[in-house]
């Protein structure tokens, strides 16, 4: 079931809300969990029901286990609840990944076995790690399953994030939920904001992008740079959509969900641009395994080295395929760089630093979107004008001999230039739900958001994030 499908907007989400703050208001807040819970485990079931058992289980099994190492302290059964999850998690995502490359390196014919994942799994497999690592820690105060079960399947992050803590949702649910009706208003505005980015602007870049690296030509100068600009511009929205969209159901239920995306394109540097990308990831992948692997502790070269195995194990969490390694290979070159620089004490303006760092991630995007690495390779020629130069349309009058091209007309240059100006000078929405007041004005520009989203989507397209 999709955030921006019908049957979540118009059924799911009022009657999940609704009984929610109906027994919240009975003083059965218990039973309200329960609700929750449930009502988790049949968003989750809507796709694919064979797997419910599997995040039922998964989640009993870890609870236990963490309580026993908090008893314990137990570092050797922690390692097991770490492998455990690890293994489940390697065996549904990269089985068939690493049969075929095996295949190709001996020249067996192992057959693959077809897996399909689980949805979700790579982001509780994180969350109970977390878990399990904070109850060895002492970090964990409360054992109730029940509310454990609720924060590993409240729906809005069960699929997609963000990655929670112990400490972001289990305190919060020890009390009965107090209604708030601006955190409620501010809530129907990041969902209604979210939708709109998703149904209105990534979906319909979505149209102009994907024939693009479907295109059976290969791509020259100007498609090569709408190809991987846009494809940067539609998964920001895309990813910046679902996250609106999830905290605002928290709010909506009075629960308040960790940010996990900060206006990231106005970054000034690559570091800063992964500490405002998927905040949770970067900080499981800081807290996990940079910092195990020695972090900044080591020296300044290890130090380098920690940061970049850490991004291509980010990378490979991402996906089975060679394409996310190397994504993540290239954003561990791109932090060893920064710091390097960082030792010359030469700062840039930020406008400077600011578009270095888009065109970097944006270089990166390519290999993250493209079908191989030799289709990114091809890309990567072409932005540098490798492939040669034909013309969209709606320039050609320029150059009267120079070739044209179809797949493009400019004028998605021109709406290109309009959405990145928007990312890298506007203020976030979840920053303008923070000021938001409830009155006339702002319910109007609510519902034009709401309405306009409904009137303009498509067909319900998944968004990015699920499919890791």
């Amino acid at each position: 079931m999709l955030f921006n499908s019908p049957e979540f907007i118009y059924f799911f989400l009022p009657f999940s809300i609704a009984t929610w703050w109906l027994l919240q208001k009975l003083e059965r807040e218990h039973d309200a969990q329960l609700l929750v819970i449930i009502c988790s485990v049949y968003f989750y079931g809507w796709w694919d029901t064979r797997y419910v058992p599997l995040l039922i289980g998964n989640a009993v099994a870890n609870f236990y286990v963490g309580q026993r190492i908090f008893q314990t302290k137990s570092k050797n059964l922690l390692i097991a609840g770490v492998l455990y999850n690890v293994g489940l998690l390697g065996y549904f995502k990269y089985s068939d990944f690493f049969i075929e490359n095996w295949n190709v390196a001996t020249g067996n014919d192992v057959p693959v076995m077809h897996l399909v994942l689980p949805l979700g799994i790579s982001f509780f497999t994180f969350q109970v790690i977390a878990y399990l690592v904070d109850c060895y820690k002492g970090y964990v105060e409360d054992f109730n399953l029940r509310r454990f079960a609720f924060s590993i399947s409240f729906y809005p992050h069960l699929i997609a994030g963000p990655i929670l803590h112990y400490s972001d949702v289990m305190p919060q649910l020890k009390d009965r939920v107090d209604f708030n009706g601006k955190q409620f208003s501010q809530g129907l505005f990041l969902f209604a904001a979210g939708l709109f980015k998703k149904c209105v602007i990534a979906d319909r870049i979505a149209e102009k992008v994907d024939p693009l690296f479907a295109a059976d030509t290969v791509l020259q100068f100007f498609e090569s740079w709408v190809a991987a600009a846009g494809y940067g511009l539609q998964i920001y929205f895309d990813f910046s959509g679902y996250s609106d969209m999830a905290i605002g159901i928290g709010l909506m239920f009075g629960i308040l969900l960790p940010q996990n995306f900060n206006s990231p394109y106005q970054a000034v540097s690559i570091a800063e641009f992964w500490k405002r990308w998927h905040m949770t990831l970067s900080r499981f992948l800081r807290d996990y395994v940079y910092i195990p692997l020695g972090g900044n502790r080591t020296g300044f070269y290890k130090g380098i080295l920690a940061a970049a195995i850490t991004m291509a194990i980010g990378g490979l969490w991402h996906g089975a395929a060679w394409t996310f390694v190397l994504w993540g290979i290239l954003h561990g070159m791109f932090i060893g760089v920064h710091r390097i620089w960082q030792t010359s004490k030469i700062e840039l303006p930020d406008s400077l630093a600011m578009v270095m760092t888009f065109i970097s991630v944006t270089i990166a995007w390519v290999v993250f979107r493209a079908e191989s690495i030799e289709q990114a390779l091809s890309i990567w020629k072409g932005m540098i004008g490798g492939n040669g130069i034909a013309m969209p349309s709606m320039i050609s009058g320029f150059c009267q001999t120079c070739a044209q091209t179809s797949l493009i007309t400019g004028m998605e240059v021109i709406q290109g230039a309009i959405l990145l100006t928007v990312c890298m000078a506007y203020a976030n929405a979840q920053k303008e739900a923070q000021i938001l007041e409830a009155n006339g004005k702002n319910l109007a520009f609510f519902t034009a958001l709401f309405f306009t989203s409904i009137w303009m989507s498509g067909s319900h397209e998944s968004f990015i994030y699920w499919q890791f």
